[in-house]
């Protein structure tokens, strides 16, 4: 049972990698489409933002906590589970994953950033 947890959790740990980034890349959107549309596309932005930025923070959560036990287990669970040559596509899927949430984080302080500009200047 403790090995179909671990499993579950390192699948959901990286669904959250991949939400906090859809929600990085949907905020990003919105407030580009913000900056060409004027007070109407910003005040959709400003809308969509607090519902986007909770999926944005449960999912970074899920990310931090999901990968403390993806962390203590990685030797059985991840790279113990595989055949040996596939360590490389492990190496590669988690520098993907690293980078996606540093690009996810990145762009949404980023809208957030645009997001109070924009109440500022209102």
């Amino acid at each position: 049972m403790a090995d179909i947890l671990i499993i579950m959790n390192n699948y959901l740990h990286d669904v959250a990698t991949a939400v906090l980034l859809s929600t990085a890349v949907i905020l990003w959107v919105l407030a580009r489409q913000a900056e060409r549309g004027g007070p109407e596309a910003f005040a959709q932005l400003a809308r969509a933002y607090p519902m986007l930025t909770r999926f944005a923070v449960i999912a970074l959560a899920w990310v931090i906590v999901g990968g403390i036990p993806r962390l203590v287990f990685f030797n059985t669970h991840d790279l113990g589970a595989v055949r040996g040559d596939l360590v490389p596509a492990i190496a590669v899927k988690h520098v993907v994953e690293f980078a996606a949430v540093g690009a996810g984080v990145a762009l949404w302080m980023r809208v957030k950033r645009r997001v109070e500009r924009g109440r500022d200047s209102a």
